[in-house]
């Protein structure tokens, strides 16, 4: 049996999507104030992964989809759950390459 490929799931927002998202999520506190200030940092952390080797999946969080995915779990809309949301993204992917 071929082991899955790992894959490291990373959130990612678009520029559009920004302010809705930061009105939902419960700890925007603790999000950058601007996108390209998040994106910058985002980059850094995706190049950084792939210099260690690792393979990075983009996961993007749109605000309609995420709310509900939130709500359907019973989970806040948070720093938490939007990983949450990205690792489930990484795993889908690597189900899918083996």
């Amino acid at each position: 049996m071929v082991a899955p490929v790992e894959i490291i799931g990373l959130s990612w927002y678009r520029r559009e999507d920004w302010l809705a998202l930061r009105e939902l999520f419960v700890d925007a506190h603790l999000l950058h104030t601007k996108w390209e200030d998040w994106q910058r940092a985002a980059v850094t952390v995706e190049y950084e992964l792939r210099q260690r080797g690792k393979r990075v999946a983009r996961a993007e969080i749109r605000p309609e989809p995420f709310a509900a995915w939130c709500t359907n779990l019973g989970i806040a809309p948070d720093a938490s759950a939007g990983n949450r949301w990205a690792s489930e993204a990484a795993y889908r992917e690597s189900r899918q390459q083996n």
